[in-house]
């Protein structure tokens, strides 16, 4: 009888070790990372975390393999997704227990935080008639964005300074605190005399904290 139990309890945590597993790599961290903002094809994946197709392919099976993402035929395209919001809810749940345990981690924030103007999400909902402004790409706004919140991927950003506001508070977010680009958006704004402030802030962050 024991030894069911003990059989019953060596498999249940030899299946859960696979999760473990899919995010115990921090390129398959960051790749979960990205799914979660939207579904994306290999190449795109591959271009963002400036990793070869060969090797993202081969963490995406990985995490194929750990039930943490999914796929589906687009053309000739294979897109990725996340299998569940609750894959979202644990990469963000590991994000704030390294930041609350891991003293390297607020660390590294800090020092990316100097010179930039920031603000809390609290704090920013207070600020009125303000611009909310998303450098993330396209695909990604249109998955999901603060409402009312204006596009303008960070690339892009240059050549669309004349279309946004001087005489407002900008508020910059892109992908949350891993993300150091609502950070580079920010400096780029306030070099060119816009009263902006970057939020470190995700739209699931958004989501859970705003009713």
């Amino acid at each position: 009888m024991f030894e069911e139990a003990v059989e019953y309890k060596n498999q249940l945590y030899k299946e859960l070790a696979r999760v473990g597993k899919g995010i115990g790599n921090d390129k398959r961290l960051e790749i979960l990372e990205l799914l979660s903002q939207s579904p994306k094809s290999v190449e795109k994946i591959s271009q963002e975390t400036g990793s070869s197709v060969a090797n993202t392919s081969r963490h995406l099976q990985i995490l194929k393999d750990s039930r943490l993402v999914k796929t589906k035929k687009d053309g000739n395209h294979v897109i990725y997704s996340l299998r569940s919001p609750k894959i979202n809810d644990l990469i963000h749940l590991l994000i704030a227990v390294g930041e609350e345990e891991l003293s390297e981690i607020r660390s590294i924030e800090e020092k990316a935080d100097r010179g930039i103007k920031t603000v809390s999400l609290e704090k920013a909902q207070q600020y009125r008639d303000s611009l909310w402004l998303d450098v993330r790409p396209e695909d990604e706004y249109e998955a999901g964005h603060i409402k009312s919140a204006v596009n303008i991927p960070l690339t892009e950003l240059q050549s669309h300074l004349t279309e946004l506001p001087k005489e407002k508070p900008i508020i910059v977010y892109c992908r949350g605190r891993l993300c150091a680009n609502s950070n580079l958006a920010t400096k780029v704004l306030n070099k060119n005399g816009y009263d902006a402030f970057s939020l470190n802030c995700s739209y699931y962050e958004w989501q859970r904290e705003v009713k």
